[in-house]
């Protein structure tokens, strides 16, 4: 046991050196050294400061989605509840008004619909990759519930912004925070035994965190979202939009 904990330190500790080697979407290379006290003091404070803009509301969005095997766009327009760090449920519209995505995350578990092409797909925690790979739900609950969730590794001060590396439960960020309030980072996602070995990346630009325009990728599938805020509404969500849709549909008569 001791033997693997040490394997999975010195794996990680590559992973993070090779990320502090290459920045996410606009940064540059920045050297490898250990960040001096006041940077670190510093990054913590930026990061309270990234997460402290996540608070319940209501999103008005427009999403435009590449489904990545048949290259074909999928838009529509709708509401966004969010409850941080664990609720969150979209319904966006399409043509006449009819339901063209559905999605549902509650902590660890997730239902997903696109009822035009009879999809349907639920997991949690225990599913696996495989369940989730095509889909946005990962990236939306990173983004919107948590997107400077997990623990510093590292931290650097660069121009106009800070570089924050963290650890979340999955994978790794590579976080760019500029002074203008623009967000760019990248996820990659690792498996560290028997040897360190890249399983997925996934890219964000966003203008800013909260109210604003995000676009996504994820490298695995070539899965391409963007979504695009056209209003908030700054008030706790009703709590019912937050229940299992299944289980809601059983309560009607």
């Amino acid at each position: 046991m001791r033997s693997a904990g040490l394997v999975r330190s010195w794996a990680l500790a590559a992973i993070v050196t090779s990320l502090s080697a290459c920045a996410p979407t606009r940064a540059g290379r920045v050297a490898t050294r250990s960040p001096t006290l006041a940077e670190w003091t510093a990054a913590r404070a930026r990061l309270a400061s990234l997460r402290a803009q996540v608070a319940p509301r209501t999103l008005r969005v427009a999403l435009a989605l590449r489904e990545p095997v048949s290259g074909r766009v999928l838009e529509a327009r709708g509401a966004l509840a969010i409850d941080p760090p664990a609720s969150l449920r979209m319904i966006l519209l399409g043509p006449g008004g009819t339901t063209a995505l559905d999605l549902w995350i509650q902590g660890d578990r997730f239902r997903f619909a696109v009822p035009a092409i009879d999809l349907l797909k639920r997991g949690d925690a225990s599913s696996p990759r495989e369940a989730r790979r095509g889909l946005p739900v990962d990236f939306l609950r990173w983004w919107l519930l948590r997107p400077a969730g997990g623990r510093l590794l590292w931290a650097t001060r660069e121009a106009s912004a800070d570089r924050l590396v963290l650890r979340d439960a999955e994978g790794v960020v590579d976080l760019r925070a500029d002074d203008s309030g623009a967000v760019a980072a990248r996820r990659t996602t690792w498996t560290l035994l028997p040897t360190p070995r890249l399983l997925d990346e996934e890219t964000v630009d966003a203008e800013r965190v909260g109210c604003g325009k995000v676009r996504y990728r994820q490298a695995s599938t070539g899965l391409e979202v963007t979504v695009r805020c056209e209003g908030e509404e700054p008030s706790p969500p009703n709590p019912r939009a937050f229940v299992d849709p299944d289980a809601l549909s059983q309560e009607a008569p």
